[in-house]
């Protein structure tokens, strides 16, 4: 059995309690979120059916998300890349920051 020393620290969004080894590898201004919630936060899965442009349609997906950067729901998407996945350059109305979302689409 593992014997890990916890902290006082835990997940801002799903409150799981981090490891006093987790913690010391966090960055400077770097929020305490868990693998599992930062995946929820970069990745954006939706279903499109062709009938809008595909561009006004993933934009509507991805508004009003959570910020990677500050957590609050104020993402905007700016321009998409096509990849596999589609690459998403978002900025946040609230901490002015630029990021990148992947954007799996289904095309139903």
């Amino acid at each position: 059995m593992w014997n890990v020393e916890m902290s006082n620290v835990h997940c801002l969004l799903c409150n799981v309690q981090f490891s006093k080894a987790d913690v010391e590898v966090l960055e400077e201004g770097e929020l305490p979120i868990c693998d599992d919630c930062v995946g929820t936060l970069v990745e954006v899965e939706v279903k499109y059916d062709g009938s809008e442009d595909l561009l006004e349609f993933l934009k509507a997906e991805v508004k009003g998300r959570r910020c990677m950067n500050c957590l609050k729901p104020a993402l905007e998407l700016e321009r998409i890349r096509f990849h596999k996945p589609v690459f998403g350059f978002v900025h946040c109305d609230e901490c002015k920051k630029d990021s990148m979302v992947n954007i799996h689409i289904e095309f139903v």
